[in-house]
């Protein structure tokens, strides 16, 4: 089949970047379909789910109605970006219990998977690289194959229902039921166990180079309102997604990142008798897990060390403490092989527990915007990132400027700003070996990025808010795939340190 794939999708040159949602459905869709081997009546178009419509739910008529479908199919217009659209196909899967989803523009493809409410993406495809791979994605979407994973459902079912049929007869001691159903199936209808899928990559395993580094990275910048903990917060649930085992100190006072993680800090923490930052911060005997708290989104989980209002007062103690500045760092030194990612969330100004969660860093994550004081600040970052590494007995690296709240629209202005981060960066000691992190993984400046926090989940959690538009949950995973990007620009080139 390989061999004329290119002549079998000629369908996919039919539609144009002016086509409409309509063309890719009658053009692309159904051809599709048909040469997956569904007939006509094997699939239903403009499903009710809920309030919405599904473009397409593919349920052969030769199955009993009760068995989930194996395929669902949402339909964008070619002048739209899929990437946008994933929460409602994810959505549509969850209610119909989908196995498979495709979500489609023409000439873009997503097929994804759920396992249980988890819906995860297999492959994307261009039309050049679904033309070249079509063998594969004909195996897996065909209906020879849907009928015979329905087939093996089927079996299984049967295989219960006899099970819990003779546990009945046992307990009625019914004669007529034991004589029917207490007997052993055929082997041919014995189902082989479903194989349990994989856990997320890596998840509470050694990082990807084998070792029990860690990089502990204190997200800095002494200008407040430049998306420091949301860039936190997201920026930890893209690095959880791609499997990586990640830890969370919030050590400002206005504990912006404990709430922004949906843990209030007095009745989840406080009237809990749990302890926070300033108790691993004052107390000898507590230690990191005594504090810790693990909260779970969908596939994401992130553990949190919460912070707390009175740490505003407790600069005095803190200042009495024999050899402070290190204390952080001692506490988190036999924790750090459990994590492959700790982030510290310090406040803006220029403190006691700003030196502390420097102390405790490998490397220093600059967050910026770009605006002309939040980029002046970038002189006063580096150089007291500086004065900190003087006084460590390691390095800790500026790892580079992570752009948020980015306005997509002011070309000329991010042009003036860049060179302006540039010019500092070239100009400042040190400052030539400080990238700015690429394009792609600047963040951009949408209303959902700065009211998810306040809602307490990543954006990645924001199809799951029903209060949220669709305008809103495309917003929000447009962002979080920025983030997604940062991630993956992260794992590529920062390589673990000790602090």
């Amino acid at each position: 089949m390989a061999a004329s794939d290119s002549t079998l999708l000629s369908f996919l040159s039919s539609i144009t970047p002016q086509s409409s949602e309509s063309d890719v459905e009658q053009k692309i869709v159904i051809p599709l379909l048909q040469l997956l081997g569904y007939g006509d009546r094997d699939w239903k178009a403009q499903v009710g789910v809920g309030r919405s419509k599904l473009d397409f739910l593919v349920h052969p008529q030769s199955l009993p109605t009760p068995y989930p479908p194996y395929l669902v199919i949402e339909v964008k217009a070619p002048n739209k970006k899929i990437n946008q659209s994933v929460w409602q196909i994810s959505g549509y899967m969850r209610s119909t219990n989908a196995v498979l989803g495709l979500l489609t523009n023409g000439y873009n493809f997503c097929l994804l998977y759920r396992y249980q409410e988890y819906v995860g993406t297999i492959a994307i495809y261009s039309q050049t690289t679904l033309t070249q791979q079509f063998n594969l994605v004909h195996k897996l979407l065909c209906k020879e194959t849907y009928l015979k994973y329905s087939n093996a459902v089927f079996k299984s079912q049967q295989q219960v229902n006899h099970k819990f049929l003779n546990l009945v007869s046992d307990a009625f001691a019914n004669e007529d039921m034991l004589r029917f159903f207490n007997r052993k199936p055929k082997l041919d209808e014995q189902p082989k166990p479903p194989a349990e899928p994989q856990a997320k990559a890596t998840q509470y395993a050694k990082n990807a180079s084998g070792d029990d580094k860690s990089m502990i990275i204190t997200v800095f910048n002494n200008k407040g309102g430049v998306g420091k903990t949301t860039t936190t917060i997201n920026l930890a649930a893209a690095l959880n997604k791609l499997g990586k085992r990640v830890l969370l100190i919030d050590i400002d006072a206005q504990a912006n990142l404990t709430t922004g993680l949906g843990i209030d800090p007095l009745t989840d923490v406080e009237e809990k008798g749990r302890k926070d930052i300033t108790h691993l911060l004052t107390e000898a005997r507590t230690l990191l897990p005594d504090i810790v708290i693990r909260k779970q989104w969908d596939d994401v989980e992130l553990e949190i060390v919460p912070s707390h209002i009175r740490l505003s007062d407790m600069e005095p103690v803190l200042i009495q403490t024999v050899d402070v500045d290190r204390i952080l760092s001692r506490k988190l030194k036999n924790y750090k092989k459990d994590y492959d990612f700790i982030f510290i969330d310090p406040p803006p100004s220029f403190g006691k527990v700003n030196t502390i969660s420097l102390m405790a860093a490998s490397g220093i994550l600059v967050p910026t915007h770009l605006a002309p004081y939040p980029i002046r600040a970038l002189e006063y970052v580096i150089s007291r990132a500086q004065a900190v590494e003087q006084i460590k007995d390691k390095p800790m690296p500026i790892l580079g400027v992570a752009v948020s709240m980015y306005d997509r629209r002011a070309g000329l202005l991010k042009q003036e700003m860049t060179d302006k981060i540039m010019e500092i960066l070239n100009n400042v000691p040190g400052g030539e070996n400080i990238p700015l992190f690429p394009e792609e993984t600047w963040i951009p400046q949408l209303k959902v990025v700065s009211t998810t926090p306040g809602k307490g989940y990543p954006l990645c959690y924001a199809e799951f808010d029903q209060t949220l538009s669709t305008t809103d949950k495309e917003a929000a995973q447009n962002a979080f795939g920025c983030y997604m990007k940062l991630a993956q620009h992260f794992v590529k080139t920062i390589k673990p340190t000790e602090s």
